[in-house]
């Protein structure tokens, strides 16, 4: 009898401390939830805080390109005229010859980028982009004239003439816009078994500029 009312005793005693424990555990619950609460509240203005630094960033990303395409477009202007006779009160013939001859266009009147090398009669296109050109020629006698337009030594487009009847004197022109990667070249070539004339008119022109970048 003695056991069984030991027994009983530790029982109850076991289930006090149990029901103690959860009347007022060892773990504070509402103080973690606070926890949590604050650490939420944290994330979230730091996700707030995210958003106004990506916002800015696009911001300033948008700037620096509009001042790079500002940059690169003062930078690119491209733009270049000249004449095959440098001298005024002067003339001569090119030509004939039997094979195409490239035409040196030596007096420059606008070489704004330094893009057409008047000792070569070379344009070198300095970025890709969209190029206008166009040449005019002259022809103010009884052998026929011709010029062609090559890209990277390929031909293009031409200009010719051919005797000048009772007018004695003719001009033929020609333009074609191109687009060309960075270091392309253009030049123009006095065409087989004919003949170019220049004065100090400068009536025989190569001009070119850039109309766009791509």
């Amino acid at each position: 009898m003695m056991k069984l009312v030991l027994c009983i005793v530790l029982l109850l005693s076991v289930l006090s401390t149990k029901a103690q424990d959860f009347i007022s555990p060892t773990l504070d619950i509402i103080s973690e939830l606070k926890k949590i609460t604050t650490m939420e509240e944290k994330f979230s203005a730091l996700n707030d805080e995210v958003k106004e630094l990506r916002s800015k960033n696009e911001a300033l990303t948008t700037k620096l390109k509009t001042f790079e395409e500002k940059i690169i477009s003062e930078r690119l202007k491209v733009a270049f005229s000249a004449s095959l006779s440098a001298l005024e009160n002067t003339h001569r013939f090119i030509g004939p010859y039997t094979t195409a001859t490239t035409l040196v266009y030596e007096n420059a009147f606008t070489n704004i980028g330094n893009v057409y090398d008047t000792s070569t009669g070379i344009f070198t296109a300095p970025v890709k982009g969209v190029y206008f050109f166009n040449f005019v020629v002259f022809n103010p006698h009884d052998i026929a004239t011709g010029v062609r337009l090559l890209k990277n030594g390929n031909f293009v487009v031409a200009a010719s003439d051919n005797p000048p009847k009772q007018d004695t004197e003719d001009t033929t022109c020609n333009s074609v816009s191109l687009i060309l990667e960075q270091g392309d070249q253009i030049h123009l070539q006095l065409i087989e078994n004919r003949r170019i004339y220049t004065d100090g008119l400068r009536r025989n022109t190569f001009s070119g500029h850039l109309l766009f970048t791509m």
